[in-house]
């Protein structure tokens, strides 16, 4: 927010921007606090951080009563000093700047730039959705990190710690200034998050979009009480306490390991294939006819020797080739992953877990990862979110820690929850989908057209355009200080913004190409 220290020149009056907010005959400052401007001025005066006015430039007309009146103050002063700016107050400062009609309320929205994370199964810089809408994203001139061999597997659009998104805005004079996202709303928490700064000081969730080339671990997240154990034990592989069910929703065709088979496929499998009959420690031929212990053949799999993998990796490969034109998706895809992961245990998941295939052509479907139930991504570009957390039990298709004990110990082993894990979102408005998994921490919402009545967004959220071109602006709840349309921005392939609870997001007629629009909330 502004406040406009008055400088005399030539018998005219200009004011210097400062980074908070002046209401005769108070100031508040963007934190929330409230102080005589006597005392303001008294306090920049003595303040060793200090830059003496330099730059008159008139400010919008509708401005001028309220800081004519400030310039008639017996506590204004020519020479008064101000205090610098930090990084967070200097991006507000800018995007308040930039807000019509000079509103003397912050904004509801602020643009977003997301950290990319470079991991190995990510594509390659010129097939990445993820590098295009960084470079979508980046400053004039600048672009996502250059060199044509890179990886660009994942954007992240939100506050935590290890890939924390930055608020960007411009200044009059074209300077770019940004901050932490996280920075921004500890400034003011109860501003950006409304009611629920009284029980949290941050966004209960992390929003992505991945670029998948090749098959990421065969994992699991941990649910809330083992996530605590396992932060406690080792924080350098499980950075948070917290969980982290997610939700996937891919962008285009996308395939997946997701939870276990029916146990009459994994029986089959395993009486069929004599290489994995040897690694389950079942003897070649062997019926069974009893009820299987997915966790006794899964675990016992899982901990085979390295070794006796390798080895029978070899003959399974020898045997599929032979087959040639004749191998069955999980075969062929077993041939895949020997490729990317050579030798690794994980390629004989594909025998334990649900392939699954989505194609260009089925919008809006996703696939839940559940706490405590096995997944692995293929390959496809997708958007996700996630509980605000970056704990991952890793077991296989991986060079990344294995912990293959605690992912055995966490799985639930159930074979009856492919309906339930992989389904299609809820249309429930011209133009939306809503896709709502059983939990609390986020809610995910698609737009693919004209929302001119807006949708309303009762908790902070995050917005991303993943195609297309629209024209959107975010109404605030009140419009007391503000114009009620607020600004308008054009849309295009990585823009992203954060907006404040209460906000309504409109998106005005006229989308160019075939758009989507993706909003995280709780």
């Amino acid at each position: 927010k502004k406040i406009r220290s008055p400088c005399v020149a030539s018998g005219q009056i200009a004011f210097l921007t400062m980074t908070v907010l002046v209401q005769s005959p108070t100031v508040r400052f963007h934190r929330g606090l409230h102080r005589n401007p006597a005392d303001v001025f008294r306090r920049l005066r003595k303040s060793r951080r200090t830059t003496t006015c330099a730059t008159l430039r008139p400010q919008p007309c509708c401005q001028q009563p309220l800081l004519a009146r400030v310039a008639s103050e017996p506590w204004a002063s020519p020479s008064a000093e101000l205090v610098a700016e930090t990084p967070a107050e200097r991006a507000l400062s800018g995007a308040i700047e930039a807000h019509p009609l000079g509103c003397s309320s912050k904004p509801c929205e602020l643009l977003l730039r997301g950290a990319v994370q470079h991991y190995a199964w990510g594509k390659l810089r010129e097939a990445s959705l993820v590098a295009a809408m960084a470079e979508g994203q980046a400053p004039a001139g600048a672009g996502p990190q250059q060199g044509g061999q890179e990886h660009f597997a994942e954007l992240w659009l939100g506050t935590h710690p290890n890939g924390p998104s930055a608020v960007s805005s411009s200044d009059e004079a074209n300077c770019m200034h940004e901050s932490s996202l996280k920075h921004v709303i500890d400034d003011d928490p109860s501003y950006w998050l409304g009611e629920d700064a009284e029980q949290r000081a941050d966004l209960p969730y992390l929003f992505k979009v991945l670029s998948v080339r090749q098959a990421l671990s065969i994992q699991a997240h941990p649910n809330k009480q083992l996530a605590q154990q396992l932060h406690r034990q080792a924080p350098e592989h499980y950075p948070d306490d917290n969980h982290k069910p997610e939700i996937c929703i891919p962008l285009g065709h996308f395939e997946a390991l997701v939870g276990f088979r029916p146990a009459a496929d994994v029986r089959r499998h395993v009486s069929e294939v004599p290489e994995l009959a040897f690694l389950c420690g079942v003897a070649s031929g062997q019926g069974l006819d009893r009820e299987p212990d997915l966790r006794e053949l899964y675990g016992t799999l899982m901990r085979s020797e390295a070794e006796e993998v390798r080895c029978q990796a070899a003959m399974l490969l020898e045997r599929l080739a032979a087959k040639g034109a004749e191998r069955s998706p999980e075969e062929e895809l077993i041939c895949r992953l020997a490729h990317e992961y050579p030798g690794d245990v994980g390629m004989f998941s594909v025998y334990f877990l649900d392939y699954v295939r989505i194609g260009a052509e089925e919008r809006h479907r996703f696939i839940f990862c559940a706490p405590d139930e096995p997944h692995a991504y293929l390959s496809g570009d997708a958007v996700e979110c996630m509980a605000m957390s970056d704990n991952v039990v890793r077991a296989g298709l991986t060079q990344k820690h294995k912990d293959v004990d605690a992912l055995l110990s966490m799985l639930t082993y159930r074979d009856d929850l492919l309906a339930d894990l992989v389904g299609s979102g809820e249309r429930m408005a011209p133009h939306v989908v809503k896709y709502a998994p059983p939990v609390q921490d986020f809610v995910v919402y698609e737009i693919d057209g004209p929302v001119p009545e807006g949708l309303h967004l009762e908790k902070a959220a995050i917005t991303t355009c993943v195609g297309g071109t629209f024209s959107v602006h975010f109404r605030p709840a009140s419009v007391e200080h503000c114009s009620e349309g607020g600004m308008k921005h054009q849309a295009e392939l990585g823009s992203s913004f954060f907006s404040k609870a209460g906000s309504s997001l409109v998106v005005d007629a006229g989308v160019l190409g075939s758009g989507r629009l993706f909003v995280a909330t709780y």
